[in-house]
């Protein structure tokens, strides 16, 4: 390969010039044809992070529960008795957009496989989806497509679908988000290692045949969508999922330990990717033979075998004398096995085909080394406040307006078509709480996992709108009793080459980390997706943040419910300031507006609180205001309660915003009579406001002249159907 057709072959593969020079400069020669595609997927975004990996390198990672952090498989926490959770966030955006039915259901078969690989049983996946305009044809096709993409993955492989978040916005036209976090338990002493190490082990490809599926997936997420995305030819990057397989390749591999030195699941850049990465993790090297690789289609390129992104596939490092037993008990289980290399002491991937060196290249240069790729950054777009406009006549209509409004109106019609139980664990589920809550085996204890998202506040502010998500992740916790331990991030955002989107994408992270620290959160992994746009525009940056919280006793949660004679306390103080919400832009119209309002310090002492008052049993029920403020978070109470509430106190000036805006450190809990004064003591002790303001009875909502309307009407806008 001349000079010249290296460098076009490699720009048409998505490197860039200055890394075809870095590629010659370390080989000391030019890259022949295969391995330039190893390279151009290895060294995507999607692959090598190369223009987050620096900003990335900020978020704080050390905590006392910790156990797995960033690099491995899948963080883990410790969640007591011996067992840890090991969760993560992955995106399949692109896919999705071309494909909506494969490309979800293979995103949540790949994040899955990424919990199997730590050595951990999944016991829960959730999902967050942000589409269009919801009148539009298009969103309606995204999004049966995903949805059901989603569920007939998780539904067939026997994994519940225990919450998520729906997101609708017309700058997700063009491009919608798919993000999807699956949580597994492990035993402390199981956890796996993808390190290859021991030359003389040998490299055994388990799971479903390699077909063409899928190849080069990874360059193409690392791209952005133009007009032709939903052009048949994108979708020969779109992998196709098989969950039975996957159900059967997951039990084979938590069944088998036996001689078991290193894994790894195959996903983007397939046997290149894992490879590579097994290799550099250990200091080693593979020699890897293709032919020996069990192939779906004949006559295959050893570029197709070595990058396709064939699903349901693993690789291992297995102990010579153990090499038989494996293939038998992975053929036992119904799924292909083969040898098909050997871990070296060279440091280097080499790949043969046909008896000739295909790849001859340092392990840690594929996986490792590729250049940082550094980005100006340009100034943020300016904010603008909320034109001005009086307080409504009539603070009820805008209550039902607001129920619903797309991303708060009921949405059980979608996480109804999930299985939100199989595995008899879970104690909490879609629409039951703020929170997912599972069980430990053989347990009183538990564990609860919240994930939150969405751009219209980091739209506005991506500093301020990545701590606003923050401080709703721990209040959501809370509000089942759970202390939060551990972040996984999903982070979303548009071309880093535009130094405007790069300033937004670098504010975020910023945010987040502050947001962290203040906390006290670690982050233990997490998924960056970056060229989120299309010919419409970039989303707006749209970070999802997987929290992990511990429950000592399950049997003492609030309830998702109150029932009729209960008092109704609020915790925290109305922020009565027109900050970014979606009662501002309900009413005025505004696309983008103020900052968010955020108080972590509030949300930590409300937080502490909560589980501190849920672990004594005095709190009954518990819902914190989010989207559409107090106002919304008790009408909701109420609907799914199906109990009225007769609410009396004293408002601020606008009562509109004290009962609509979005601030921090604010919720509804009630109590028995007995305990609300305790509560209210307890309060005071700890630095939270609470009022005693109310009971529930009957079947209206009432709140002291300014709303007086029928749980039914309230429902009804809700639900989406017609009073």
């Amino acid at each position: 390969m001349t000079m010249t057709s290296m460098t076009e072959l490699g720009l048409a593969m998505g490197l860039t010039a200055a890394e075809l020079d870095h590629i010659v400069a370390e080989l000391g020669r030019e890259p022949n044809r295969v391995e330039l595609a190893v390279f151009a997927g290895m060294w995507s975004e999607h692959c090598s992070y190369k223009s987050t990996k620096e900003l990335l390198s900020t978020l704080p990672t050390a905590g006392d529960r910790v156990l797995a952090g960033p690099g491995a498989h899948a963080g883990c926490v410790d969640v007591g008795d011996g067992w840890a959770v090991a969760f993560k966030i992955e995106s399949h955006n692109h896919p999705s957009a071309v494909e909506p039915y494969q490309g979800a259901a293979t995103g949540v078969g790949g994040i899955l496989r990424d919990v199997v690989a730590q050595g951990a049983r999944p016991v829960a996946v959730m999902d967050a989806l942000c589409f269009g305009d919801p009148a539009t044809p298009r969103t309606r096709w995204l999004q049966d497509g995903v949805v059901a993409g989603i569920g007939g993955y998780g539904n067939s492989y026997g994994v519940p679908n225990v919450g998520g978040l729906t997101v609708y916005d017309s700058r997700y036209d063009g491009n919608p988000l798919v993000n999807a976090l699956a949580a597994g338990l492990v035993r402390h002493d199981a956890m796996r290692t993808a390190a290859a190490t021991g030359p003389g082990n040998v490299l055994l490809i388990v799971g479903a045949t390699t077909g063409r599926d899928g190849i080069l997936g990874a360059a193409f997420a690392s791209e952005e969508l133009g007009e032709d995305h939903e052009h048949a030819a994108r979708r020969s990057h779109v992998q196709v999922g098989d969950p039975f397989m996957g159900k059967k390749l997951m039990e084979a591999m938590l069944a088998f330990d036996d001689g078991l030195v290193a894994c790894q699941d195959l996903g983007a850049c397939g046997i290149a990717c894992a490879t590579s990465e097994m290799a550099a993790a250990g200091g080693t090297g593979f020699d890897v033979d293709l032919e020996a690789v069990p192939q779906r289609e004949a006559g295959m390129d050893p570029f197709e075998i070595l990058l396709s992104e064939s699903q349901e596939r693993f690789m291992l490092v297995v102990e010579p004398d153990r090499v038989d037993a494996a293939l038998e008990h992975f053929r036992s289980h119904g799924v292909h096995a083969a040898a098909c290399g050997a871990v070296t002491d060279s440091g280097r991937l080499r790949v043969r085909h046909d008896g000739e060196t295909v790849v001859d290249l340092p392990a840690a240069l594929v996986a490792e080394g590729t250049p940082p790729q550094r980005w100006e950054a340009g100034p943020l777009p300016t904010r603008h406040p909320y034109p001005d406009f009086p307080a409504p006549a009539d603070p009820a209509a805008v209550l039902v307006d607001l129920l619903a409004e797309p991303g708060i109106a009921d949405l059980s019609w979608l996480y109804e078509r999930y299985d939100q139980t199989v595995g008899n664990r879970t104690v909490r589920g879609p629409g039951r709480g703020e929170a997912a809550v599972q069980k430990l085996p053989g347990s009183s204890a538990g564990y609860a996992i919240s994930l939150v998202g969405g751009g219209d506040g980091c739209a506005a502010d991506p500093y301020l709108g990545t701590q606003a998500l923050l401080g709703e992740a721990i209040r959501n916790l809370a509000c089942v009793g759970a202390e939060a331990v551990a972040v996984s991030d999903g982070i979303n955002a548009g071309s880093p080459s535009d130094p405007v989107e790069f300033a937004r994408l670098s504010e975020l992270i910023r945010g987040l980390g502050d947001g962290l620290r203040a906390l006290g959160l670690p982050v233990t992994g997490g998924n960056c997706s970056l060229y989120n746009e299309s010919p419409s525009g970039p989303i707006p940056p749209t970070p999802m943040i997987g929290v992990v919280g511990v429950i000592p006793d399950i049997g003492r949660i609030p309830c998702p419910t109150m029932t009729t004679g209960e008092v109704v306390l609020l915790v925290g103080t109305p922020s009565g300031e027109p900050g970014h919400s979606g009662y501002g832009r309900l009413t005025t119209g505004a696309v983008d507006g103020p900052a968010p309002s955020v108080d972590l310090d509030a949300d930590s002492r409300l937080a502490a609180f909560l589980v501190a008052q849920a672990a004594e049993g005095r709190i009954r029920a518990a819902k914190d205001a989010g989207r559409g403020g107090l106002g919304v978070a008790l009408a909701k109470l109420c609907i799914r309660s199906g109990t009225g509430v007769e609410i009396n106190r004293e408002w601020g000036d606008r009562p509109d915003w004290d009962l609509f805006g979005e601030g921090s450190g604010m919720a509804w809990i009630t109590a028995h009579g007995a305990e609300a004064d305790a509560l209210i003591e307890a309060g005071a002790l700890a630095g939270v406001p609470i009022d005693r303001v109310g009971i529930a009875q009957g079947d209206r909502l009432v709140i002291s002249g300014l709303i007086d309307i029928a749980l039914a009407d309230l429902a009804a806008a809700h639900s989406g159907r017609t009073a």
